[in-house]
């Protein structure tokens, strides 16, 4: 499945570059300010005027979409292929460029192409809706402000091509991995699996980055009734299908069973990714999604016998997270978040504009600040 496998490697920057430089080697840049460049290539007098390319057509706090957790966001009207650029220097965190649909139904909202930029604060910029292959950058590049990242496009739950830009606190997609080990050699792991830690998550434990776990499938397999396998459950990592109950019944069954912690298995193909939602209290124990595709490598490890093990822990962007930083100090070893801490928040910036900083408002053409017509 090399296709398989390339998109998965792509996706997340904890599986692929970028570990062996320390923490501030990777994001330091002294030419990082917190402010940010518009992030697309500026288009020409005509098709400022006449297509409206750079017109702002959702500000901060939109009717439409941009609300609650996106408050702080901006789309910009872009033709297809339009080049991006990245707004503030920093390092890529992840990406998706495979998906090739758009439009608005439900099901597409996990299925719109972006790169996300973490900056030295933290802080990670997102650029959605990219069209198919319009991805530039890999997991793990660092970028400069300026430096194009991709193209963009209409994938994802839009209705028209265009940017959707926002800065926000944590990465859903850089929150966690899952390392495949041999027990006898946890050192070397055997795989390494992109994964996106719930919304409704408790915190790991201490421990879980470095012990090894036992992973048993959940009977029935999908959770939609009690499990009848609590006695294989009871202190191990459970894993449950998508679909038949929801995401919060599947993990209100796993913690009756005991179990120590609960992946759910996306049953759409893609590879898609996305957190888990459905309650505003977080759970007792740990819980992530992973995609379809790594589903299907993970089960071949709970056929009995099988000596293979994992390991869950925070990736190394979400440890520099703004999030993290914002609740390190009162988590406590393998305690239950305060708050659903997992959930990213657009947070409120300015740009620097034609010399000016500026937020960015509807029906004003960018950069520039051009009035439409």
């Amino acid at each position: 499945r090399p296709c398989v496998w390339e998109a998965l490697g792509r996706m997340v920057r904890s599986s692929t570059k970028g570990a062996a430089k320390s923490d501030e080697e990777e994001l330091r840049d002294p030419s990082d300010t917190n402010l940010y460049r518009i992030p697309f290539a500026e288009a020409s007098p005509t098709d400022r005027r006449i297509r409206g390319t750079g017109l702002c057509i959702q500000g901060n706090h939109g009717s439409s979409t941009h609300k609650g957790t996106l408050a702080y966001a901006f789309d910009f009207r872009l033709p297809t292929g339009t080049p991006l650029v990245a707004a503030r220097p920093g390092v890529v965190a992840a990406t998706a460029g495979h998906f090739n649909e758009g439009g608005l139904e439900g099901k597409l909202r996990p299925r719109a192409n972006f790169v996300a930029v973490q900056h030295s604060d933290g802080t990670y910029a997102r650029y959605f809706h990219l069209r198919r292959q319009g991805v530039t950058v890999e997991a793990g590049d660092t970028v400069k402000a300026g430096q194009q990242v991709g193209l963009s496009g209409n994938t994802g739950f839009s209705s028209t091509p265009h940017l959707h830009f926002d800065v926000v606190d944590m990465l859903p997609e850089d929150t966690c991995v899952l390392k495949v080990v041999d027990p006898e050699n946890v050192g070397t792991p055997i795989l390494t699996l992109p994964a996106v830690i719930a919304a409704f998550s408790a915190l790991f434990p201490r421990h879980a980055a470095t012990v090894p776990a036992k992973l048993v499938r959940a009977e029935p397999a999908d959770a939609s009734a009690d499990l009848t396998n609590i006695d294989k459950v009871r202190g191990n990592v459970v894993l449950i299908e998508r679909g038949g109950c929801s995401f919060t019944t599947k993990a209100r069954r796993a913690e009756e069973a005991g179990a120590a912690s609960m992946i759910v298995v996306n049953n759409n193909k893609g590879p898609e990714l996305f957190s888990m939602g459905g309650t505003e209290k977080p759970i007792s124990i740990p819980a992530v999604l992973v995609a379809s595709e790594a589903g299907d490598l993970l089960r071949d490890i709970v056929q009995e016998g099988s000596k293979l093990r994992l390991i869950i822990r925070y990736s190394d962007g979400f440890l520099r997270s703004r999030n993290w930083q914002k609740y390190a100090e009162d988590a406590e070893p393998g305690g239950e978040a305060k708050g659903l801490y997992f959930v990213a928040n657009t947070q409120p910036i300015e740009f620097l504009d034609n010399g000016k900083t500026v937020v960015p408002s509807v029906g004003a053409i960018y950069p520039n600040h051009m009035p439409e017509g």
